[in-house]
C-alpha cells in the first residue's frame, strides 16, 4: 500500500536501516518479496556496512535470506569487521545457514579484520556440525589468523575432542604441530588449558611432546606453570613414543620441576611430588 503510494522503499531510519533490513530482523518473508519488487537496493548497507542478508544470516532466519539469495543478494560482501554473511552463520552455529549460503557460492575460506575465518568462528563456538558443513566445502584447515592460530588451536584451547577430531582428520593430521605466533602447538595448548583428555589423543596423532614455544617451554612446563595435575600425569605416562623431557630447560633455565616449584596452584604439591617420583628423587 506504501509502495503504491510512492514511498521510497530505500528511505533510512536510525543506522541507516532500510525497510529490508527491519524485514530481515523480524524475520517478514512476504515483506522482502514486496520490497524488493517495489525497488529496494538488495545490497543497501548500514553504517556497521551490514547488509540484510547478514542481518538474516545473524538472526537465522532461513527463509528471509533463501528469498535475498534468490533475488541475487551479493553473498560475499564484508560488514565493518570484514565478517561477511557466512563468518555470522558461523559463529551463530547455525549448520543450515551455513549450508544455504554455501550453496549459493559464499567464500568458505574468506577473512575478517583478524584474518579469522569463518572455520575459526565455528570452531571457536564448539559448532560441530557448522565445522562438518564448512569443511564439506573445502574450508581451509590450516588458515591462520592474525595470532598465527589455526581453527584446531582453538579447538584445543576449548578442549572440544569432537571438532578437533574433525579438523585434524580433514588435514590427514598433517598439521598437528603448526605452531601460532608464540610458537605453541596444539599439545602446548590441551596442556596449559587443562584439557587432559585431549593428550593421550594428540600425542596418539603425532603431536611432538617435547616441542619448544616462544619460552622454550615444553607442554609439561605449560602444565606445570598453571597447575594442571591431570594434564601433568598425562604427559608424565605417555610412553608409547618419545618421554617428557624432565630435564629440558626452559628460557629461565628452569626445568617442568622448578616451574613446578615456583608456581602457586592448588595442585602444586602433587605434581611437584609427582615429578620427583618420576626422577627418582622420592619414593
Amino acid at each position: 500500500m506504501l509502495l503504491q503510494k510512492g514511498i521510497d522503499p530505500n528511505i533510512t531510519a536510525q543506522g541507516n536501516q532500510t525497510p529490508l533490513h527491519v524485514a530481515a530482523i523480524y524475520n517478514r518473508g512476504a515483506l522482502v518479496d514486496l520490497l524488493i519488487e517495489g525497488g529496494a537496493k538488495i545490497d543497501a548497507v548500514t553504517t556497521d556496512l551490514f547488509t540484510s542478508l547478514h542481518v538474516a544470516s545473524d538472526k537465522g532466519h532461513i527463509d528471509v535470506a533463501l528469498k535475498l539469495l534468490q533475488h541475487k543478494a551479493n553473498v560475499n560482501l564484508k560488514n565493518k569487521r570484514s565478517k561477511t554473511p557466512l563468518h555470522l552463520a558461523a559463529e551463530m552455529g547455525n549448520p543450515a545457514m551455513v549450508e544455504l549460503l554455501l550453496n549459493f557460492k559464499a567464500n568458505p575460506n574468506a577473512t575478517d579484520k583478524e584474518k579469522k575465518s569463518p572455520l575459526h568462528f565455528a570452531t571457536l563456538g564448539g559448532h560441530f556440525y557448522a565445522v562438518k558443513a564448512l569443511l564439506a566445502k573445502k574450508s581451509r584447515v590450516a588458515s591462520k589468523d592474525m595470532d598465527g592460530c589455526t581453527p584446531m588451536h582453538y579447538a584445543a584451547i576449548s578442549g572440544n575432542m569432537e571438532v578437533l577430531k574433525e579438523l585434524l582428520m580433514a588435514g590427514d593430521n598433517k598439521n598437528i604441530n603448526d605452531k601460532n605466533i608464540w610458537r605453541k602447538t596444539l599439545l602446548h595448548l590441551a596442556a596449559e588449558h587443562g584439557h587432559s583428555n585431549l593428550i593421550d589423543f594428540l600425542l596418539s596423532n603425532g603431536s611432538a611432546i617435547n616441542a619448544l614455544d616462544n619460552n622454550k617451554d615444553t607442554p609439561l612446563h605449560c602444565a606445570c606453570k598453571a597447575g594442571h595435575f591431570d594434564s601433568v600425569r598425562a604427559l608424565l605416562n605417555w610412553s608409547a613414543g618419545d618421554k617428557a623431557n624432565l630435564q629440558a630447560t626452559n628460557s629461565l633455565k628452569k626445568t617442568p620441576l622448578q616451574v613446578a616449584e615456583s608456581s602457586v596452584t592448588e595442585h602444586q604439591a602433587q605434581i611437584v611430588n609427582l615429578l620427583k617420583k618420576k626422577m627418582l628423587l622420592i619414593r
